[in-house]
């Protein structure tokens, strides 16, 4: 291993970092176009405990991505956002060999306020990760997410979504 090869491998590991907590700045702001295109090229969908896909998933259609964020997360204000913050922690990054690919692991917290609602979690959960590098950037290949526990949602998923 030489020098570069570890300047290389770091670089990695903090454009991955950076993309993972760049979903929940985007999310907290209600920017679900930009959320789209994080994941143009990736699958995006739900996971079980062990990251394994259930139900359906996307794969590689940022229009779907918006339009499943948008059919679920209940929005506030002008601009209108979810009222939320995203805590990721943990995150646990393992790049390839050859720096081209990488995934991560990591713990969100998601907490929320609204009027009606004081600030609280609503959510704790896992992303399972996986990253390539396409034209010298890096982009999400794959964002699943395991929800582990869940509070007071019903400010959180529109009321289509909640079943009332």
């Amino acid at each position: 291993m030489d020098l570069q090869w570890t300047v290389d491998r770091l670089a990695a590991t903090e454009a991955v970092r950076d993309l993972v907590v760049s979903y929940s700045h985007l999310i907290d702001r209600g920017e679900l176009g930009a959320v789209a295109a994080l994941f143009a090229d990736a699958v995006y969908g739900l996971c079980d405990g062990d990251g394994v896909p259930v139900g359906g998933v996307v794969d590689r259609d940022a229009a779907a991505v918006r339009q499943a964020n948008e059919s679920f997360i209940a929005m506030y204000g002008d601009p209108p956002s979810p009222r939320t913050k995203h805590v990721t922690t943990n995150i646990l990054v393992t790049v390839a060999d050859d720096n081209a690919s990488a995934s991560a692991v990591s713990y969100v917290t998601v907490l929320q306020g609204t009027d009606d609602l004081p600030l609280q979690p609503i959510l704790t959960g896992r992303y399972f990760d996986r990253f390539e590098r396409m034209d010298g950037r890096w982009r999400f290949a794959q964002r699943l997410f395991c929800m582990d526990h869940t509070g007071d949602m019903s400010a959180h998923a529109r009321r289509a979504m909640r079943g009332d």
